[in-house]
């Protein structure tokens, strides 16, 4: 049964209280290794279940993504798709793979966001980035169509902004580790900007 906006709604906020949610790149909702195995998503809104499930912490078996505590975990695609899961299990701090997971949002992530490693955005079709959004680690915006960053970003590593359409930065954005401004139109920095490392232009 495919839920409701509203019961789609409910599920995004019960994801983010819970910590049991992924994020996932992906071809109009299909995985990197459907031309290979024939293997398709449901919709969003509805369940999806790895046929293949086993519980051992290893790779394989599972549908696998960057859960709330993984340094990062990239693969092929143009979407990304912001997930519920159940059964989810750790893999070598890297990623995260479960039995079941439901795509909740596509190309559009949840306010008030918190990812502790690193989040891999670039190249993809994502527009805009959510409020109050906190990245422990590095955060990678390439070649994306965003053309402006949220107030009250954080990013405890290095922001990553090379041939974005971003023209300036929020005066109360942090940045731990270095800011990557090459191939940009930003000319000024704002007078409030914390950044740990280098600016690099």
């Amino acid at each position: 049964m495919k839920l409701s906006p509203k019961q789609i709604e409910i599920a995004i906020k019960n994801a983010l209280e819970t910590g049991k949610w992924m994020i996932r790149r992906s071809n109009d909702g299909k995985s990197c290794s459907s031309e290979a195995n024939g293997f398709c998503w449901q919709p969003i809104g509805v369940w999806t279940e790895a046929p293949d499930w086993n519980e051992k912490p290893e790779c394989g078996g599972g549908l696998h993504g960057n859960g709330p505590n993984s340094s990062g975990y990239w693969i092929r695609g143009k979407d990304i798709d912001f997930c519920i899961v159940e059964n989810a299990i750790n893999i070598d701090s890297e990623k995260i793979k479960c039995q079941k997971a439901m795509v909740l949002m596509r190309n559009r992530l949840p306010d008030d966001l918190h990812v502790g490693g690193n989040l891999y955005l670039e190249d993809t079709q994502i527009t805009s980035l959510p409020d109050n959004l906190h990245v422990g680690g590095n955060l990678y915006l390439e070649d994306t169509q965003i053309t402006s960053l949220p107030d009250n970003l954080h990013v405890g590593g290095s922001l990553y902004l090379e041939g974005t359409q971003i023209t300036s930065l929020p005066d109360d954005l942090h940045v731990g580790g270095s800011l990557y401004l090459e191939g940009t139109q930003i000319t000024s920095l704002p007078d409030d900007l914390h950044v740990g490392g280098e600016i690099i232009r």
